[in-house]
């Protein structure tokens, strides 16, 4: 393959996952007495060139910290016409930390990838990476991902695919598999790794040269905690959909979080942090058009001020068949503390939001409810307030069902567009 090619590649690929530059690896480490960490892990992502297709992670699971944490994530499927279709795809993203020393740890598995309409396709992948810290300021990546399957036209591949392999498509694409790279000190450092990358090298199915497409992209950071007494600990996040079922004494979720974002907990110093997704299908339950949610945060860790927004946009909804329809649902929420005063704010607007058959206001009032024969209780414009703990929510719309739903039993819960804000103060 092309070396320019493939530099060009990775280079493509740093900007569209708007990630900071990581310093050299030859730089001197120091000592560490506690890191702070940034990790996510998703099943697909798509940067579209030439359309207004895009796709950022799918089946996400990110984290950040301080103390120790988990997220998991499971999605039905997930396509972008003509670059990707993939079936079950599941994320699990996880820190364990104590004092300096530190290890970032991501999995995915995804089935049934199809990508550029055949031309490359795989019966599953299967990810983990590996990303450490240690109290001397050094850090190291161990990726692996199994390409069960992998089949490229007219390309002959290694039974068992060595890290950082890649390969052409002749005048189509240029490809990267099993990809794990690490640079970094204690002021920064990160791990970058992908089952599957793939730069179309000239126009393709209404795509420019230069989208990309991913399979398991993982990134993982890690700096040096720096103490700062006076400033609050954020947290919040913004979604479009989420489905859970209670069967006995054991809650199922049917659909994790889609287009999912969450607030670092040391703020985003004012950058908007984003998701969007093309569209999502829930099978029997519900369709999505264009998903997006953005968090804004920051924070002053001399006067302790902050401040966060979180939104999210639901485009193209239908549900249950047409039961409940809206063109779009968008919520915000937004928290600031000034001189130790907390304020908070949460609005609501829909367009042509239908609910069977009766139409709602742009503005329907906050903590509106409706009983709908044959369905269950519908809350819209749901706010939720705790002062004690600086905490907000709002959800645009919950459902609660009374009766059986496309394979949903009785009790199951279907929440759209949601934005939450937290702040923690010592």
């Amino acid at each position: 393959m092309n070396v320019r090619k493939l530099l060009s590649l990775f280079a493509f690929l740093a900007t569209v996952f708007a990630l900071v530059a990581v310093p050299s690896p030859s730089a001197q480490a120091a000592p560490v007495d506690d890191w702070n960490y940034s990790a996510n892990t998703g099943a697909t992502y798509v940067k579209a060139l030439g359309s207004t297709v895009s796709s950022d992670l799918t089946a996400a699971t990110a984290i950040s910290g301080g103390p120790a944490r988990t997220s998991s994530n499971s999605t039905a499927a997930a396509n972008v016409t003509g670059l990707l279709s993939v079936g079950a795809a599941e994320t699990k993203t996880w820190a364990t930390k104590s004092g300096g020393n530190i290890e970032i740890n991501s999995w995915a598995r995804v089935a049934g990838v199809n990508l550029l309409n055949g031309l490359i396709k795989i019966d599953a992948v299967e990810s983990t990476v590996t990303t450490t810290g240690k109290p001397d300021g050094t850090s190291s990546a161990v990726g692996n991902h199994k390409l069960l399957g992998i089949k490229i036209l007219g390309v002959n591949l290694p039974v068992d695919i060595p890290k950082n392999y890649s390969v052409n498509i002749p005048g189509v694409a240029a490809i990267s598999l099993n990809a794990t790279f690490h640079a970094g000190t204690s002021e920064l450092a990160g791990t970058r790794s992908w089952a599957v990358a793939v730069q179309l090298l000239k126009p393709r199915d209404g795509f420019n040269a230069g989208t990309v497409i991913i399979a398991s992209p993982v990134n993982h950071y890690l700096q040096e905690a720096v103490p700062a007494a006076n400033a609050p600990r954020l947290g919040g996040f913004a979604y479009s959909s989420r489905i859970q079922a209670k069967v006995g004494t054991q809650i199922s979720v049917v659909s994790d979080p889609t287009a999912y974002t969450g607030t670092p907990f040391n703020g985003s110093n004012g950058t908007t942090l984003r998701n969007s997704t093309a569209t999502v299908s829930l099978p029997g339950i519900a369709t999505l058009g264009t998903l997006t949610s953005t968090s804004t945060s920051s924070r002053d860790s001399t006067t302790g001020n902050a401040d966060i927004t979180n939104t999210n946009k639901t485009v193209g909804l239908n549900l249950l068949g047409g039961l409940i329809k809206a063109d779009a649902i968008e919520v915000t929420a937004s928290a600031k503390l000034v001189d130790g005063k907390w304020t908070q704010s949460m609005k609501m607007t829909t367009v042509n939001l239908v609910i069977a058959g009766n139409a709602i206001p742009v503005n329907v009032s906050p903590n509106t409810s409706i009983d709908v024969a044959g369905l269950g209780k519908v809350e819209l414009n749901k706010q939720g307030v705790d002062a004690g703990k600086k905490i907000n929510r709002i959800d645009g719309l919950r459902i609660t069902l009374n009766t059986a739903q496309a394979g949903l039993p009785v009790g199951a819960v279907i929440e759209f567009a949601i934005a939450a804000t937290q702040m923690t103060t010592a």
